[in-house]
């Protein structure tokens, strides 16, 4: 039987968001009927893992760093044998030419998948109508990973939620006793440890955080954990010197071992300016943490098990309230399991959906 050739392009080689998506289909794919290869436009840690899965990677520059080297990459990618089936591309907007080239080529399923609910560069606002004009006649098959996302990029347009899936049975295992792991990543064993996993940039909102731990009637016990990789992750630990708030706070850098880090943890935190599904969300409830999020997060993101309070940006006090209370929530595996195969969140289930969407044939370029 001959497999089915995919061309995955996403942002980064890192570990977290879109890039943990992707290779949690990856991972539990039958790579004996599907192919995954990469185009990225930065080098990172699953490099390895990926050439270890049998994937093949092409790290190149952006259209805004090199034109002319871009579009020779695409076309040069685009034309090797034996040809791709399906390209699949998750940078939205971004990437009009590349969908425009694939369509060229004739690559019959061309995806345009959306995975925010807005647009982080603000330089690129006046030409977003366009953008997505582009992205939108170029593919043949538009997904989302979740309402917000769709509408934002679709509009009115048709359009079909892939959830982002995760391996639920990862993030269940909860030690009664986890000393030994904030030891192994240096964290404090006599804090309440509250979790944010996420890149340094604007739309996370950092800075929010810094600003809680400065409120006076904050519980002394709680310690934020920033984790992730990002431009703005420098500046941020100097505001953190600089207000001398280095008590409350420990960065670490992105993992693998996510896992881990949530089953140290007593909470998680997200004030994101806005956010489509997030998978990080999706593991801390897995992980069975209190979860004080943004009230500018996508609700699909909540999978029923009571663990997430929706928060205003603008009330600081509704988000003291709940972390000088914070206390852990009693669930089973199984009802952990069981809410997020009835949410649609089982990575089978999304496999199965993705996979029918790679072998459609009816579409015409």
């Amino acid at each position: 039987m001959k497999k089915i050739r995919i061309l995955q392009v996403i942002p980064a080689l890192t570990l977290g968001g879109i890039s943990s998506v992707v290779m949690n289909w990856y991972r539990n794919l039958d790579r004996s009927k599907y192919q995954f290869d990469f185009i990225s436009f930065n080098d990172g840690p699953l490099r390895q893992e990926i050439l270890a899965l049998g994937g093949k990677i092409d790290i190149i520059a952006t259209i805004k760093q090199q034109p002319i080297e871009h579009i020779k990459a695409i076309n040069r990618i685009l034309s090797s044998t034996p040809r791709y089936d399906v390209v699949h591309v998750h940078n939205s907007f971004k990437n009009g030419l590349l969908l425009w080239l694939a369509k060229y080529k004739g690559i019959k399923v061309r995806v345009c998948h959306s995975h925010t609910s807005g647009v982080e560069n603000k330089l690129l606002l006046p030409f977003i109508g366009l953008l997505k004009s582009i992205v939108i006649r170029a593919s043949n098959v538009h997904l989302a990973c979740g309402v917000s996302a769709g509408k934002f990029l679709y509009a009115k347009q048709p359009f079909t939620v892939l959830n982002n899936a995760i391996s639920v049975p990862l993030y269940l295992a909860k030690p009664q006793d986890n000393s030994d792991l904030r030891q192994q990543f240096g964290l404090p064993l006599d804090k309440k440890i509250v979790l944010h996993v996420g890149r340094f940039s604007v739309v996370k909102n950092h800075q929010f955080l810094l600003q809680l731990a400065q409120q006076r009637n904050l519980d002394s016990s709680i310690h934020f954990v920033c984790v992730g990789e990002g431009p703005l992750k420098d500046d941020f630990a100097r505001k953190i010197q600089a207000e001398n708030q280095q008590a409350r706070f420990t960065l670490l850098p992105a993992t693998p071992n996510i896992a881990q880090l949530l089953q140290s943890a007593d909470g998680f935190i997200m004030p994101s300016l806005f956010e489509g599904i997030s998978v990080a969300l999706l593991e801390a409830q897995a992980s069975a943490l209190p979860c004080l999020i943004s009230n500018t997060i996508a609700k699909e993101s909540d999978m029923g098990l009571k663990l997430i309070s929706f928060h205003d940006l603008d009330d600081r006090s509704s988000w003291l309230e709940q972390l000088n209370h914070l206390s852990a929530v009693y669930l089973t595996d199984e009802e952990i399991s069981t809410a997020f195969l009835e949410q649609g969140f089982s990575t089978e289930g999304v496999l199965r959906q993705l996979t029918a969407l790679y072998h459609t044939r009816e579409f015409t370029c």
